[in-house]
């Protein structure tokens, strides 16, 4: 076999390269919650993780995929430095970039897969070798479950974020941002008796006939300043204050506006005033609301 180099999308040779017989030892640094379809091991095999509070906290490490490892028999060990990702077996070694999540396998990841007895020994060296480990008990991922339904997606050093949104139709710099509280437009009694003298009228035979009955509908200006114009960036607030969407060209799930307060607060904005209407000025608190959403 030699030394092979995969890449950009080495995760269907990694899998191939790893389905063998006897014990496999892997250290990867971060586990997505499908990181068990990537990463296939059994009973007998290790591996080393990084699921310190910070990773799983950022939703970097699943415990979901922590617990179906110990639940297959695999011993799984924790490491709060690890950053390498690198996978032995009794005639194979795997070293490169691709951690085992989603994330990974739409990133341009690169691995060299090799049979080198010498390098195969040394990776092997290497795994064995890594300290300050806590074993993935029961303790274990019950703390760790509890850290992730309390964290959220944040960037963490050498991996991108979560479902990741491409920022392409984002203008470049994003210069107004404004934030609009979606309310129930109620028409005024001039504005209803328009309406019902329009929808009254007989139609003619004159010029094409209707089709389609337009409702009612209107965007106050944001902030009262002006018109929106093109490359503006418009977020919706909920009238009740308890979801905050993202750009309506992102699609992803609104965030709820109590939990992009605290977010916002750890990020350096104590005061967003994300519950009024109001553009965004500060270019720092600008970039902040877009991570929210990896953008």
């Amino acid at each position: 076999m030699g030394i092979t180099f995969h890449g950009p999308s080495p995760w269907p040779h990694i899998t191939r390269a790893i389905r063998t017989r006897g014990p496999r030892h892997g250290a990867i640094a971060y586990l997505g919650e499908d990181a068990p379809t990537l990463l296939p091991l059994r009973a007998g095999d290790v591996l080393v993780v990084n699921a310190s509070r910070a990773a799983v906290r950022a939703h970097a490490t699943s415990p979901a995929a922590l617990a179906h490892y110990v639940d297959a028999g695999v011993r799984v060990l924790s490491s709060p430095n690890l950053h390498a990702n690198v996978i032995v077996t009794d005639r194979r070694a795997v070293i490169g970039s691709a951690n085992a999540s989603y994330s990974s396998t739409i990133a341009d990841e690169a691995v060299i897969i090799t049979d080198d007895p010498d390098i195969v020994a040394a990776v092997r060296k290497f795994i064995d070798g890594i300290e300050e480990i806590t074993e993935a008990d029961q303790v274990f991922l019950d703390n760790a479950t509890a850290i992730w339904q309390i964290g959220r997606a944040v960037s963490l050093s050498g991996i991108g974020g979560r479902n990741r949104a491409e920022p392409e139709f984002l203008p470049t710099p994003v210069t107004r941002m404004f934030l609009w509280h979606i309310t129930e437009y109620q028409p005024g009694e001039a504005e209803e008796h328009e309406r019902a003298a329009h929808t009254s009228r007989r139609t003619t035979s004159a010029g094409p006939s209707a089709k389609y009955q337009l409702e009612w509908f209107r965007i106050d200006t944001p902030g009262g300043r002006g018109r929106l114009q093109r490359g503006d960036v418009l977020l919706e607030v909920t009238a009740d204050n308890e979801w905050l969407y993202p750009p309506a060209v992102v699609d992803s799930d609104p965030i709820a506006v109590t939990d992009a307060e605290v977010w916002l607060a750890d990020l350096g904005h104590p005061n967003p005033r994300l519950r009024t209407d109001h553009r965004i000025v500060s270019a720092s608190l600008r970039a902040a609301v877009l991570r929210l959403w990896n953008l």
